[in-house]
């Protein structure tokens, strides 16, 4: 399975809607190789909603809602309304065969994650976000690898429990240098040397 990986300088020279998001949500979860810095994720999660894009004010409300380290203050009622408003715009990114296949993916990935945690005024549904986020896996998402071993298969969300599947897309993910992935397939003790 190849994993898609983003050139964080390459995006930052090419600044657009999409670039933003990649910036932010790297800076926010660890991934493309940065460490967590909560400031840099709110600065391009702003850039974005400068540009009126979709997945940053996605981001921006779930980051209201969950919280993004001391860096922003919870409002869960805006983070909703803003949760509300991206929802419809985020299908039209995923409709819109002119955009990339990766924008798209990552497009249908945040509505998945609309169904998993019952976002805005999606109600939740665990058998359709485990859909989508397989989905979304199977095209190379490291957070969907990610989440499908963590959450899914581990847990039995959406699924059968299955730690051997667990274990086998954690690994994916461990390998392909996601901290948190190392993090929980060393939790989960999965192997005999740890990652």
């Amino acid at each position: 399975m190849e994993i898609i990986r983003f050139k964080l300088e390459e995006l930052k020279r090419n600044l657009n809607g999409f670039s933003c998001y990649i910036l932010g949500r790297s800076y926010d979860l660890e991934e493309n190789g940065v460490t967590e810095n909560f400031k840099e994720a709110l600065k391009y999660y702003n850039e974005g909603m400068n540009l009126n894009y979709p997945l940053c004010e996605y981001s921006l409300g779930i980051s209201l809602i969950l919280g993004l380290g001391d860096v922003l203050k919870i409002d869960k009622e805006k983070g909703t309304k803003l949760l509300i408003d991206a929802y419809p715009k985020i299908l039209n990114i995923i409709n819109n065969q002119a955009l990339s296949p990766e924008e798209r993916l990552y497009a249908k990935f945040a509505i998945g994650a609309y169904h998993y945690y019952g976002l805005g005024n999606i109600r939740k549904d665990d058998k359709k976000a485990f859909d989508i986020i397989q989905e979304c896996a199977n095209e190379g998402h490291i957070a969907a690898i990610y989440d499908l071993g963590a959450n899914f298969y581990y847990n039995g969300v959406g699924t059968e429990r299955d730690i051997e599947k667990a274990k086998y897309y954690l690994s994916l993910a461990s390998e392909a240098g996601l901290p948190r992935a190392i993090k929980k397939f060393n939790d989960y003790d999965f192997g005999a040397k740890k990652l």
